[in-house]
């Protein structure tokens, strides 16, 4: 019998690791997985229990009139048609001597067909309806540098207008001045014309170079 010692014995390798290293990658993955579904329904859209705002409906005839008179007063106020108009105008007046001016200038004509607006060609013309005669004030004195601007009678019925007369900031507030009638500052006058009901079946609109303001109950 020998008594020599034994041979040694290879070690067992361990068999937890990659257990332990499964589990790791199972859980990250996991925890990847549940931030990246987390984040999709943060930024999903929302479905909205609100109705969406309605497009305010513009009759077609009212949106055309009001461009049309837009478009004359963007012309007045143009540098062009301001530096042209002020070697016309008497260069000392003020807004009352201006209305008086205009009165010089045109004879009133009852004939609706010239609905002509370029001041130049209404004092080549030398004759018009209220537009015409409004025009020209408004006209020159923006050329002079007063604040003045166009204010014109509609029907409701058809949106066409039905008298134009002129508006001019005079003592710190809007005063009305109709050229064509020679008249000054009498807003209730129109009242009395019989054109309807003031707010319903008429409105009175205020119209600069870029916007317009119903101004009906000046004139009511």
């Amino acid at each position: 019998m020998s008594h020599g010692k034994k041979a040694s014995q290879p070690k067992k390798r361990s068999r937890i690791r990659w257990p332990i290293i499964f589990a790791v990658v199972v859980v990250i993955a996991s925890v990847l997985a549940g931030s990246f579904l987390l984040n999709l329904a943060k930024n999903k859209p929302q479905a909205s229990n609100q109705a969406p705002t309605p497009t305010p409906y513009v009759n077609p005839a009212f949106a055309d009139y009001t461009n049309q008179f837009l478009t004359v007063m963007q012309n007045l106020n143009s540098s062009q048609t301001k530096a042209k108009m002020l070697v016309l105008v008497p260069a000392k007046d003020n807004q009352t001597q201006l209305f008086s001016w205009v009165a010089s200038k045109l004879t009133f004509t009852p004939d609706l067909s010239g609905t002509y607006v370029d001041p130049f060609q209404i004092l080549s013309r030398g004759e018009g309806v209220c537009l015409q005669w409004s025009v020209l004030y408004v006209s020159a004195c923006l050329a002079l540098g007063y604040q003045a601007r166009l204010c014109v009678a509609v029907g409701t019925a058809g949106w066409s207008w039905i008298h134009v007369w002129a508006d001019v900031y005079y003592h710190g507030q809007w005063v009305p001045v109709d050229p064509s009638d020679k008249v000054w500052n009498q807003p209730h006058r129109y009242l009395t014309w019989g054109w309807g009901d003031f707010g319903t079946e008429v409105k009175v609109y205020a119209f600069t170079d870029a916007s317009y303001q119903d101004v009906t109950a000046t004139y009511a």
